[in-house]
């Protein structure tokens, strides 16, 4: 019957049916529209991160000179086992020879070696001081000064082995730091100027004002301590103070002077070029027997500028003395003798540097890594050469490797965007293309469907003008690609600054490609603004949708009481017509 609709489940079969109706009418045409600006969205998301990164490698081929990526050059050498050759984008290709003569050797000096548990000659506690000088490496000098402290826990019955004050030697030489300390000084100078503190070639102008020594040496900690690789205290010693300077970089030298007024003389603080002796030299104790122990004492960097010049116990002092080793400014020959050994330098200083033949001129250098004979050339000298071995040829040449890589990956990128535009903006029978209409899409599409094709504007036909000349082909569905290898190759042996000139001159293909693209990126580019519409458009069809949802609610809820009053009208109708047929069955019996 009818009257069946209005049960409790055909009511909610009719509001059900009516909400689907209504969700189908109101809601289905915002969620597809919603679902369209998520997959843009998404899709825009993934497509900035691949544009990206194809104008990060355009960026790099817009760079000129020796900045420009297809500038790598390489280095090659006929025989590395005498000489090799590593090379910058700042080399000139062209081909060298070299003979190696010598290769270059640190200074070394070995002590006495007297027996490991002999009483050494040191007999007292006590600080020994002595001085190291070396060369600079330009011809110039550099002074350490090394301070060895023995306490009396060192001494057994007053007395201390070789071996042992060997080692405290090696420790001091191997931790120590250029250290500069003031005079005492208490009361005021009336000088008020400044002085340069130069730190391995930093010049820092430290400022000063007459007044109290304590309040200067105070100002003056605080000037140095913002200086990296130096440290300044004062030291304070009832009514005298003192400034102590650091340098903390043991690789560094310190110069302090240009003064001003008279405040460096005062505190006694001029140095030129003091180092720390752990950055000059290594020191190191060894046993050449079973029962001697022997010292060494090698320059941490080779060559003649960079020797040993003078190893000198301070007035007063004998810790040098006590092993052989005060041996001033003369190069004694070391000696290794049946007996004790003679101290003194085992190397002659003619046979410190390297000696070479270089494209026919007999040349001298310091390290075996050369860097100042072929520019943006480092060569590595790697062993000596025999009369009978052939002169070794050191080459630069273009990178063809490195280049045709960066070249490779930026048609990798391109096509990267390139298909996953394409892919996006074709239709199939059951889906339809999500960039199709697209504005950004389709003009990103053009762009990059332009390029390949064209020939550079401003270069000559007769020159590489077009990415074809270099063996990459272009196909319309798949994109760019590398279709003759060998073409490339000899394009960037033999005419790379065409090659360079392709990609980065005014109206290059990256320059061009780099322009035309960098204003979809960015935080205010043409995909992040349309991605900015495409979130405000989902929120606003989220609120619609909440909104159309909450009045379909409210209108099922009206139908249903609706439905409600009409079932209880029914009920009432109904039990009448029981009543009165129930009244005519009772009449008629």
């Amino acid at each position: 019957m009818a009257y069946d609709l209005l049960t409790t489940s055909g009511i909610n079969s009719l509001v059900n049916a009516f909400q689907v109706s209504e969700q189908n009418k109101l809601l289905t045409p915002l969620s597809t529209k919603k679902t369209r600006y998520q997959s843009l969205n998404t899709a825009y998301s993934a497509l900035s991160g691949k544009l990206s990164s194809l104008n990060s490698i355009l960026y790099d081929l817009t760079l000129s000179g020796s900045s420009s990526p297809l500038a790598a050059k390489k280095g090659g050498s006929s025989n590395s086992s005498f000489a090799d050759i590593t090379a910058q984008s700042t080399a000139t290709a062209g081909s060298n020879t070299i003979r190696v003569g010598q290769l270059a050797q640190s200074d070394l000096v070995l002590s006495e070696d007297p027996t490991s548990t002999s009483n050494s000659t040191i007999t007292t506690a006590g600080t020994h001081n002595f001085v190291i000088t070396a060369g600079d490496g330009t011809g110039g000098t550099y002074t350490s000064n090394v301070n060895v402290t023995f306490v009396a826990g060192d001494f057994t019955g007053g007395v201390i082995s070789n071996q042992s004050v060997m080692t405290k030697i090696q420790s001091a030489i191997n931790t120590n730091k250029a250290v500069v300390t003031s005079n005492s000084l208490s009361g005021s100078t009336l000088s008020s100027g400044s002085f340069a503190l130069n730190l391995n070639g930093t010049v820092t102008t430290i400022t000063y004002a007459a007044g109290t020594y304590s309040a200067v040496i105070d100002s003056i900690v605080t000037q140095i301590n913002s200086v990296s690789g130096v440290s300044a205290a004062k030291i304070v010693n009832g009514a005298n103070s003192q400034l102590q300077i650091t340098v903390t970089d043991a690789s560094k030298y310190l110069t302090i002077g240009s003064d001003t007024g008279t405040l460096v003389t005062e505190l006694g603080i001029a140095t030129t070029k003091l180092k720390g002796t752990s950055g000059l030299v290594t020191a190191s104790t060894f046993s050449p027997t079973s029962t001697t122990s022997q010292l060494s004492i090698t320059s941490n960097l080779s060559g003649y500028d960079n020797r040993i010049l003078s190893l000198t116990d301070s007035a007063g002092s004998s810790v040098l003395t006590s092993v052989g080793l005060n041996l001033g400014a003369s190069r004694t020959t070391f000696v290794q003798n049946s007996g004790s050994d003679t101290a003194g330098y085992v190397n002659a200083t003619t046979l410190l540097n390297a000696k070479i033949t270089f494209n026919g001129l007999s040349l001298e250098r310091n390290s075996n890594t050369i860097t100042d004979l072929i520019t943006g050339g480092t060569i590595s000298l790697k062993s000596v050469m025999q009369t009978t071995d052939p002169t070794t040829s050191l080459t630069v040449s273009n990178d063809v490797t490195s280049v045709k890589a960066k070249i490779q990956d930026f048609i990798t990128k391109f096509n990267d965007v390139y298909t996953t535009i394409k892919s996006q903006s074709a239709s199939t029978s059951a889906n339809r293309g999500l960039f199709i209409g697209d504005t950004n899409a389709s003009s990103l599409l053009s762009i990059l469907n332009s390029i390949p094709y064209s020939n550079v504007s401003g270069i000559s036909t007769s020159q590489i003008n077009s990415l074809s000349k270099l063996g990459i082909t272009f196909d319309i569905s798949t994109g760019m690609s590398l279709s003759n290898s060998t073409q490339l190759d000899d394009a960037i042996s033999n005419n790379n600054d065409q090659v360079i000139a392709l990609f980065n001159s005014t109206n290059g293909i990256a320059s061009t490609l780099y322009n035309r693209v960098n204003p979809y990126l960015g935080s205010t580019g043409y995909i992040a603004n349309s991605r900015t519409n495409f979130t405000d458009s989902i929120n606003y069809i989220n609120d619609s949708i909440t909104a159309r949802q909450s009045r379909i609610v409210k209108s099922a809820a009206v139908l249903r009481n609706n439905y409600l009053k009409l079932q209880s009208q029914l009920a009432d109708l109904l039990a009448t017509q029981s009543m009165f047929s129930s009244n005519l069955f009772s009449a008629s019996s």
